[in-house]
Order: C-alpha cells, then sequence, then structure tokens
C-alpha cells in the first residue's frame, strides 16, 4: 500500500467517535484494560463495534471495528482516495483506464461514507469532501513528497481496478454502517 502516512488526508470523512459516545453514552460498556489504558465499548447496529480507549495520561482514543462480515468500507474509501490521490499528485499514476475506475469507485464510497459517516452529509457534499481531501493530501505530498509505489504497486492497482472487485464493493457498500477502517485488508 502507499504510504499510509499521507492517507490521513482521507480522514475528511470523520466520524465523530466523541459525539457518538456522548450520545450513546447509556450503551457503553467497560472492556477491561489494554496495554495500561481502560477500554469501553460500544456495540452499533449492523456489526459495527466503537472502541474508546483511556491511557493512563487522560489521552483517549478511538477505534471502529467492522464485525459484518462485508468489509470496513473506511479502509475501502482510505485505499480508493489514495490511489486517486497519488495518480493527480504524484509522477506514478495508474494506467489511464484504472484512473477512471478509481475516481468511480471512489465517488461511490465517498458517498457511502458521508451518508453513513457521524455526522452523516448529504450526497451533493461529496465533491467538496474529496475536494477538502485531495487539497489535503497535496499539501502532505508537498511536505513529506510522494510514497514511492514499490514494485507490487501496479499489480495492487490493477488488481483494484479489475472487475472482480465489483461485487466486493456491492457486498460492502449493501448494509449501512458507520464507514469504520478496522479490519484494513
Amino acid at each position: 500500500m502507499l504510504a499510509m502516512s499521507l492517507a490521513g488526508a482521507a480522514q475528511a470523512q470523520g466520524i465523530d467517535y466523541a459525539a457518538i459516545f456522548a450520545r450513546e453514552a447509556a450503551r457503553v460498556t467497560e472492556a477491561g484494560t489494554e496495554n495500561g489504558a481502560a477500554v469501553e465499548t460500544l456495540q452499533m447496529e449492523n456489526g459495527i463495534e466503537l472502541r474508546r480507549l483511556t491511557a493512563e495520561d487522560g489521552t483517549v482514543t478511538y477505534e471502529g471495528i467492522d464485525r459484518s462480515g462485508l468489509g470496513a468500507v473506511g479502509c475501502l474509501y482510505r485505499i480508493y482516495f489514495e490511489l486517486d490521490a497519488a495518480g493527480r499528485f504524484c509522477p506514478w499514476a495508474p494506467p489511464p483506464e484504472a484512473a477512471q475506475t478509481f475516481e468511480q469507485r471512489l465517488n461511490r464510497i465517498a458517498t457511502f461514507v458521508a451518508e453513513n459517516g457521524e455526522p452523516r452529509l448529504p450526497p451533493e457534499e461529496v465533491p467538496a469532501m474529496l475536494d477538502a481531501a485531495r487539497e489535503a493530501y497535496g499539501r502532505e505530498v508537498a511536505r513529506l513528497g510522494c510514497p514511492e509505489p514499490g514494485e507490487g504497486m501496479q499489480g495492487f492497482a490493477a488488481a483494484l481496478a479489475s472487475e472482480a472487485m465489483d461485487p466486493v464493493l456491492d457486498m460492502a457498500l449493501s448494509v449501512p454502517r458507520l464507514p469504520v477502517t478496522l479490519p484494513c485488508l
């Protein structure tokens, strides 16, 4: 995969975990500790588990895990976003037919993300969401440089652009749920 440090730009989809935990406080359960952090969980609809980890110093981090068996849509979003963005900002680019497929699939996934994220966004805001994420990606590329694609990247990109991915995406996008990123491939 490309440098995931640059994928932070794809976080524009946003899941306001703190707001969800506040709204659903009565359903939050304590799950013990993990690496010295207190762990609380929240079971959402359609197989999504949210975790809030509070470190001893008070630092809070969140995780979203898709246990639906359909695939973590946030992961798909990040991968397709990064391939699309790398093709726009970096010298390495997928073949033109793959680039068009990435953009089409990214738009489809981004619409799902917008409609199922927290807060939810209407589909007409997807272009602005993607533009903001691409702008952030471009700033990161200017700061850090382009990710090295490696020899396997062309094969990975070709696989993600292939027709074989159509049923995978159809299944992943078949059930509305929070577009969390775990497990990621």
